[in-house]
């Protein structure tokens, strides 16, 4: 008698743990799944636009009919042209990372040079085959000078060539 006591008792403890563990289970299981679906229906892509300022990257964000448009001159072009190695706005703000348009600024990725403000290289220097960056993120393209220096002329000179060490 004493014992069938202990066994009822023992079942009602556990049935009384795993009752609120299954619940607590479900309502997880229910809150992931919602949060999963408000993910995956989002239409926004990360900010993948190479080259340019943390201030400026609003701009970067296709609109509604995927058309970019033009910072300073207004012009409205298709969003896959942004950094196409072609200057289609007459502000260069369309190529921010390659060195098509004569009047543009690549900001190197990890390079503080003026108290919090990213370095500015000009745009004719990326892909150039020499580190304006000390993380290389000027040089993406990995194209090579012809004349390559040996690494100890390059520390020497303090300019580096592609393959850009990390130097940051």
């Amino acid at each position: 008698m004493f014992l069938k006591k202990c066994l009822l008792f023992k079942r009602r403890k556990i049935s009384f743990f795993i009752i609120p563990l299954l619940l607590i289970s479900l309502i997880f299981i229910v809150y992931q799944i919602v949060i999963f679906v408000q993910i995956s229906n989002e239409n926004t892509k990360p900010n993948l636009i190479r080259g340019i300022h943390e201030q400026e990257s609003r701009f970067y964000i296709p609109n509604n009919e995927n058309k970019f448009n033009c910072i300073r001159s207004l012009e409205v072009i298709e969003f896959q042209k942004v950094n196409d190695d072609y200057c289609d706005c007459l502000d260069g703000s369309d190529e921010p990372g390659t060195s098509a348009c004569p009047n543009g600024l690549f900001f190197c990725a990890n390079q503080v040079d003026v108290k919090n403000f990213r370095k500015a290289v000009h745009s004719s220097k990326v892909n150039d085959g020499i580190c304006d960056c000390c993380d290389g993120s000027d040089e993406w393209d990995n194209n090579r000078v012809l004349n390559n220096l040996d690494v100890i002329s390059q520390r020497k000179a303090a300019r580096f060539q592609v393959p850009c060490p990390k130097m940051c």
